[in-house]
């Protein structure tokens, strides 16, 4: 129990040492507006939930109540961004061939060649709020999978033509406490 309690709190340092932010799309009078971006199943989404998991019999009820993982933080914003994770060696985001938003696997920093790892500019406000922006250099778009399921991202890469009825959109951050998942 003790090695559990000291795991804990090794966490909680980490976490303390770095920024962690969220982002919501912004696109006035569309239906992608104000939307979070999501992490679920290896690719990002505007709206929906996010794919959080923490493996309890690892690491404990306690420390797993503090990650739930039903909202998606991010790190980094500085050319290079990672998802808000406590895993061990975090999950890097990227922009995949085929254009889509992405982030590795836990425990992996495989990324399928072509993919775009760079390119990432996070911004803060000097206006005291603790809202700013994350831009990547070819833009981002959001693309309709179906009525009911959340709108797909994508990164404007080259040899990436976005379908008909995708969206552009602006990504508004803001200040997160902690990591929102163990991973994703």
């Amino acid at each position: 129990m003790k090695s559990v309690a000291a795991f804990s709190t090794l966490l909680a340092y980490a976490a303390a040492q770095t920024t962690y932010f969220g982002v919501i799309s912004s696109r006035s009078a569309s239906p992608i507006h104000l939307l979070p971006l999501q992490a679920n199943g290896g690719k990002f989404f505007l709206g929906g939930t996010a794919s959080g998991y923490c493996p309890s019999e690892a690491i404990g009820d306690e420390t797993c109540a503090h990650y739930p993982g039903n909202s998606t933080t991010f790190a980094g914003g500085d050319v290079s961004l990672s998802l808000g994770v406590v895993v061990p060696g975090g999950q890097q985001v990227y922009v995949a061939p085929d254009g889509t938003l992405s982030y590795t696997q836990a425990h992996s920093a495989f990324v399928p060649e072509g993919s775009v790892r760079t390119g990432w500019n996070k911004t803060e406000r000097n206006d005291g709020s603790n809202l700013g922006s994350l831009s990547f250099e070819g833009g981002l778009v959001a693309c309709p999978r179906n009525e009911t399921q959340p709108w797909q991202v994508y990164g404007q890469i080259e040899n990436f033509t976005a379908p008909e009825g995708c969206l552009g959109f602006g990504a508004v951050t803001y200040t997160a406490s902690d990591a929102a998942a163990w991973q994703y």
